[in-house]
């Protein structure tokens, strides 16, 4: 049983009906649906603090094992598993992935580094925050997801100013702030068993700037520089949390040899991630769950040789008023390495700057031999989306060094 899917999840659903087992999927929720291609869908509520657990535990009753997808739906997927004592990570390990609050007050004093922070119940947190320092700080909800409601701020009086905002965008009504992290930001995920990273695999991202962070641009290869490194922080995560069997995203900012964590979930990243993942590695994230999910001793499936040494994804943020549905042959024309084209934004829609990931207009992905040639392509595949659906694209620069995830 799959208790919450969010968007982008349709190779996970592919993957497992190809492996042979039966999905019941639980989401009323989503805005990506994938009624067609699991066993039954049940339009419930799968939401962490909404969700009818009683309802859905005894959907979950003839199932050999429960998981999620969704961000919003990991303490939901957690409880439900443990009332039928079926595998799962514990409601209480999926209390701490839900909060960015209670991932700093976990990982404080252990081998896990974090931002220094403060909890924002009022304007005299944001003045006690800038009193102990001053700098660049980041202003974050602490339950939102797809880097809704997370600005920067550059002193006291943004805090003051832009607090409020933030804490609206929470569901809890609730804020942390944190000093702004100089350096590139990674995403990571990993296969964990018997307390063991069995898998890592890193991504290299990049986000809008100046104030709030978006992905543009999510990079991956087979040979990773920073795979060692992220082996030791996932099994110091993974030991923090206290989970044995687990898929595991957390992102990091590294700054010469340390790595800080800004926050961690468990269930692989969103925005293709996983099939990123496995173009370059041969592993199956999504398989892996289901190891996961029915407790199977080696969670892990067989790799399959890479289809690429390198694999990307390029989003398309920009503004104006869509004109028309641009199709993927016109885009990809001539660009060999450009093979997924996806508009997100329709005809007459107008498009704002976006507050978060949700507000992107359109993405491009594709992989290949040669990074550099993979990046040219993917940009002149965005060009071409923005400028067939009448859109301006962003005119900053990428920035490397966001406190938001991908």
């Amino acid at each position: 049983m799959v208790v919450g899917a969010g968007s982008m999840r349709w190779a996970a659903f592919l993957t497992w009906r190809l492996m042979g087992i039966d999905v019941v999927l639980v989401d009323g929720w989503a805005s990506d649906r994938y009624e067609h291609l699991v066993h039954d869908c049940v339009l419930l509520d799968p939401r962490d603090g909404s969700a009818d657990l009683d309802a859905i535990r005894d959907l979950g009753r003839g199932c050999d094992g429960v998981t999620t997808l969704a961000d919003a739906s990991q303490v939901t997927a957690a409880t439900v598993a443990e009332g039928l004592g079926l595998p799962g990570v514990g409601r209480a390990a999926a209390l701490v992935a839900r909060s960015k609050l209670r991932q700093r007050e976990l990982f404080e004093g252990t081998g896990v580094a974090i931002p220094r922070w403060r909890h924002v119940a009022g304007p005299e947190d944001v003045r006690a925050f800038f009193a102990a320092r001053s700098g660049p700080a980041v202003l974050k909800p602490v339950d939102s997801a797809g880097s809704a409601g997370v600005l920067r701020v550059d002193g006291e009086q943004a805090g003051l100013a832009t607090w409020p905002l933030v804490r609206s965008l929470s569901p809890s009504r609730t804020v942390v702030i944190e000093d702004f992290i100089e350096g590139r930001e990674v995403c990571v995920d990993a296969v964990v068993s018997r307390g063991e990273p069995v898998f890592v695999s890193v991504c290299e991202a990049d986000y809008t700037g100046p104030d709030a962070f978006i992905a543009l641009s999510a990079r991956y290869a087979t040979r990773q520089r920073d795979q060692p490194a992220a082996l030791r922080q996932i099994r110091s995560l993974a030991q923090a949390l206290g989970v044995r069997e687990a898929t595991v995203h957390a992102e990091f900012k590294i700054d010469g040899d340390r790595w800080t964590l800004l926050e961690t979930a468990l269930r692989p990243g969103g925005a293709l991630v996983p099939e990123m993942t496995e173009r370059v590695s041969g592993v199956s994230l999504y398989a892996a769950m289901a190891g996961i999910a029915f407790g199977e001793a080696a969670p892990m499936p067989a790799a399959r040789p890479p289809a690429a040494a390198f694999a990307q994804v390029r989003f398309l943020v920009g503004s104006g008023q869509v004109r028309r549905y641009v199709p993927p042959a016109e885009v990809a024309a001539g660009l060999p390495d450009v093979r997924i084209v996806g508009q997100w934004a329709g005809p007459g829609r107008r498009v704002r700057q976006p507050v978060s990931e949700e507000g992107r207009a359109g993405y491009a992905a594709g992989w290949g031999g040669d990074r550099d040639r993979l990046d040219a392509q993917l940009r002149e595949a965005l060009d071409r989306l923005a400028r067939g659906m009448g859109l301006t694209p962003h005119a900053g620069e990428p920035v490397a060094a966001a406190n938001g995830p991908p």
